[in-house]
């Protein structure tokens, strides 16, 4: 039997481990507005590369950095959402050395430069980080507002879960080690999925959002 809960309780069952089993249930009073798992050979047009290597084979999406980008790869999904529920499937290969998903603010959202805010997963530790403004780095520079030490063994597959509900952000492993954070920021638009990877490389799958029907 399929549990449903409401949008905002989905939010509290997050906050939660010992409701792991609620987390995984699509949420109530959403639409599922992203649905990419990766069957066909090739990528979605959708998608936006902006440096690295990204590719489907095998069924899953296949990251990599490029060394003469001189930057890690960056590519972007199209999706505008606020109050959301975010999931997706990830594992790290080689010497991957980060994996992040995040968001960039709505233009006109934010008098800001540069990324919102990202879970960032390294093979040693997760955390969310609000980003710099690149218009006032010293004023408003990058702030780790949640974090924790965590051993991601390599070429395991996670699952992360990731609720935005107004200014509050909360995230999961595999429904059981959980990050939480809130910043006035992060009640904004947010117009992409963003996500990167630092080293070569990682795998991704099965992305969903389910995003709040007013």
């Amino acid at each position: 039997m399929m549990i449903r809960i409401s949008f905002a309780a989905c939010c509290v069952c997050l906050l939660s481990s010992s409701l792991a089993v609620a987390q995984q249930a699509p949420p109530a009073n959403s639409e599922l507005v992203v649905d990419q798992s990766f069957d066909s050979d090739s990528l979605d047009r959708k998608w936006h590369i902006n440096t690295g290597n990204w590719a489907v084979k095998n069924g899953v999406l296949k990251v990599s950095e490029v060394a003469s980008d001189k930057h890690a790869a960056a590519a972007r999904f199209p999706v505008e959402t606020n109050n959301a529920v975010y999931q997706l499937r990830f594992r790290l290969l080689g010497d991957a050395k980060a994996f992040h998903f995040g968001f960039d603010p709505a233009p006109g959202e934010l008098d800001k430069k540069g990324h919102l805010f990202s879970v960032i997963v390294t093979p040693s530790a997760w955390k969310i980080m609000k980003h710099v403004d690149k218009k006032n780095p010293k004023q408003d520079p990058n702030e780790v507002l949640a974090s924790e030490s965590m051993s991601f063994e390599k070429d395991r597959w996670y699952t992360l879960r990731l609720t935005t509900w107004e200014t509050y952000v909360t995230a999961t492993i595999d429904g059981d080690a959980s990050l939480k954070a809130n910043h006035p920021t992060f009640g904004v638009k947010k117009p992409t999925l963003v996500f990167r990877c630092q080293g070569d490389g990682v795998e991704v799958d099965d992305i969903k959002v389910w995003r709040q029907v007013k």
